[in-house]
């Protein structure tokens, strides 16, 4: 009993000291965005609407000498009107948490991490934000996510890092779609050829296993080789190319045979490239320029394989100290069970009128071009993956306010 005792009193004044050891701080967010759109969900005959968007974030964040841990929050409430979102769900909601610890080495290339994250979003929302698809679903959509990393410096050139990552998706209720678990590991390892150059290889395996009828399975194999370079002080270039070799088990194929639809399924192998360039150019002290340009092939948030081209290019134009100009403008191609091209141009004034508010002032153009194909529904999950496949056109005008709170600084 003495040596009991005398434990619990060691552990309570040890407890203050290792509680003091962590640096604290606290920040919050809140910002409300109003939009008037000409065609919010892009279909073929236009009608206006008026969107409201409020979210609130937070974030607490401890340090210490070796180690940071982050904790972070949020939720976003939307709300549609007029008669562009007539037979589309009217308000959706939107909210997560995430844990992240990383420790660090010997220096910043040294560290290792963990992450655990979970969100759930409306299904309305999720096909919207993500493959641009209007749809009346109802209910949620939820996402559980673990992580974690190692970093390490081998010597003054090299480094090495080791990646995995699985995500579990499923419905509210579970008719709402088919659930899925995502799972990817990759490794890489850079060297640098010089102090403002380095070559990089990579390799990721990703499993994608499907709770349908067949219990589908995909597999994914990424290996890519990449530079990095600054090639003047105000010109840097990064890219990265290599394949894509996917593997289906047990998939499904739907045809038609005497007029009835036939189910069964199938296994199959595809072969693709993908990559990805970013160019950045300062061509003045308070501009640069950015040009990315990209293809992957992987999953949707729904789990539908899409394959993505995208070309964008921007100007980030510093004023003075307050205000700031965003032109951007970007093309891409979106192919799922159809092919559809989208082209936008936007541009973005940005405000601060005093510390921790900033006022925000978008416009922005949106064309849909035809779609080919005529197969709405993804066969593997049965979701839409497109809204319409005739063009589209659409103008919106959006306003943003952001108040930033800092509750509690490092150092008290």
């Amino acid at each position: 009993m003495k040596r009991i005792a005398i434990a619990v009193s060691m552990s309570l004044g040890l407890a203050p000291a290792a509680a003091f050891a962590w640096d604290w701080s606290l920040k919050t967010s809140e910002s409300e965005t109003v939009e008037l759109n000409s065609n919010q969900f892009l279909r073929s005959s236009q009608a206006g609407s008026v969107g409201s968007y409020s979210t609130i974030t937070g974030t607490a964040e401890a340090l210490t000498p070796t180690s940071k841990l982050t904790l972070d929050g949020d939720g976003t409430y939307r709300k549609y009107w007029g008669p562009g979102v007539e037979g589309a769900s009217t308000e959706s909601l939107s909210y997560g948490a995430k844990a992240h610890y990383e420790q660090y080495g010997k220096n910043k290339f040294d560290r290792e991490f963990v992450e655990a994250a979970w969100r759930q979003q409306s299904t309305a929302l999720a096909l919207l934000n993500d493959l641009g698809v209007i749809s009346p679903a109802r209910g949620f959509i939820d996402r559980v996510t673990a992580t974690g990393g190692i970093d390490r410096a081998l010597n003054a050139r090299d480094t090495v890092s080791l990646f995995a990552t699985s995500t579990r998706t499923y419905y509210e209720p579970s008719s709402g779609g088919t659930a899925f678990t995502d799972t990817l590991a990759r490794g890489s390892w850079r060297h640098g050829v010089s102090s403002t150059t380095g070559v990089s290889l990579s390799s990721e395996a990703e499993l994608l296993a499907y709770d349908n009828a067949f219990s589908t399975q995909v597999d994914i194999y990424r290996n890519q080789v990449g530079i990095d370079t600054a090639l003047s002080s105000v010109l840097s270039f990064r890219g990265n190319i290599g394949a894509a070799y996917l593997v289906t088990d047990r998939g499904v194929s739907t045809s038609a045979i005497g007029g009835a639809t036939s189910n069964v399924p199938i296994g199959s192998t595809a072969l693709d490239w993908i990559g990805d360039a970013v160019l950045t150019y300062k061509f003045m002290k308070t501009a640069t320029l950015s040009v990315i340009a990209s293809q992957s092939v992987g999953p949707s948030i729904v789990g539908s394989l899409i394959k993505r081209d995208t070309v964008s290019a921007s100007v980030n134009y510093l004023i003075n100290s307050r205000e700031n100009l965003t032109i951007s403008a970007s093309g891409n191609r979106q192919i799922t069970t159809t092919t559809t091209d989208y082209a936008s141009i936007a541009a973005t004034y940005g405000y601060s009128p005093i510390r921790d508010i900033s006022l925000q002032f978008t416009y922005r153009y949106q064309h849909r071009f035809a779609s080919t194909g005529t197969t709405i529904f993804d066969p593997l999950t049965g979701t839409p993956t497109v809204s319409g496949t005739g063009p589209a056109d659409s103008h919106s005008v959006m306003f943003v306010a952001t108040h930033n709170f800092l509750v509690l600084p490092h150092g008290n």
